[in-house]
């Protein structure tokens, strides 16, 4: 019983066009997976480096000063929806950035989970209650919307992975106030440290260094 008829098959001249028909068709479909594969490695590589980018300033020394006005001013007794405009605005626009990316979709929200969640989580905790009270006095209800909607979406994915968060109670973040000053600041010296420029001095001269005893090596 032949399961595949051969008889009059040609595949060189005349009559073999259905072959070559054939055979470039699979070549064009096995280039294609090849471009596509190509494209998602391409994508995938840009996600990453653009979430390094992120997470590289949320750790920058720019942001760890402000981040420090902020909690020195809660620590010295400043009420939370008072705290320091230029500081809190500055990390605000941050998290709006970042929420606006991920919402439309330039972003995985998994990325940022994986690194960002709790500082996401927990200076929304913090900045919430400046945030509402400018919301009233601007009339601006959206103020800051992308920063709540991925700070809920951060929520959402922890109770999905059955994670407890620490980072959105408040009064864990209280209470923790001094170690997030003190590691706020260790930030910052090591920021500064990387910058310091070390002077050693130079070796001395040829011409400066004493003659040894005996005849020049170097001489012809």
């Amino acid at each position: 019983m032949k399961l595949i008829n051969t008889d009059g098959m040609a595949f060189i001249g005349p009559g073999s066009e259905w072959f070559w028909t054939a055979l470039s068709g699979f070549v064009l479909a096995v280039t294609f997976v090849g471009i596509y594969r190509q494209l998602s490695l391409a994508r995938s590589a840009n996600a990453f480096e653009q979430m390094n980018r992120i997470t590289n300033d949320w750790d920058s020394e720019r942001l760890a000063r402000h981040k420090l006005e902020i909690l020195l001013a809660l620590e010295a007794g400043a009420k939370p929806e008072h705290v320091p405009d230029g500081a809190a605005g500055i990390i605000r626009d941050f998290w709006d950035d970042v929420a606006a990316l991920v919402r439309a979709g330039h972003v995985d929200r998994s990325l940022v989970y994986e690194t960002l969640r709790a500082p996401c989580r927990g200076w929304w905790v913090t900045l919430a209650p400046y945030t509402r009270r400018l919301r009233v006095e601007d009339a601006d209800p959206g103020l800051s919307e992308h920063f709540e909607w991925l700070a809920g979406v951060m929520a959402e994915m922890e109770r999905a992975a059955g994670v407890t968060s620490q980072y959105a109670d408040e009064a864990v973040l209280t209470s923790s106030l001094s170690w997030r000053i003190q590691r706020t600041r260790g930030e910052i010296r090591v920021a500064e440290e990387l910058r310091t420029v070390i002077v050693r001095p130079m070796s001395p001269s040829v011409l400066d260094r004493t003659p040894t005893e005996g005849p020049d090596p170097t001489a012809t």
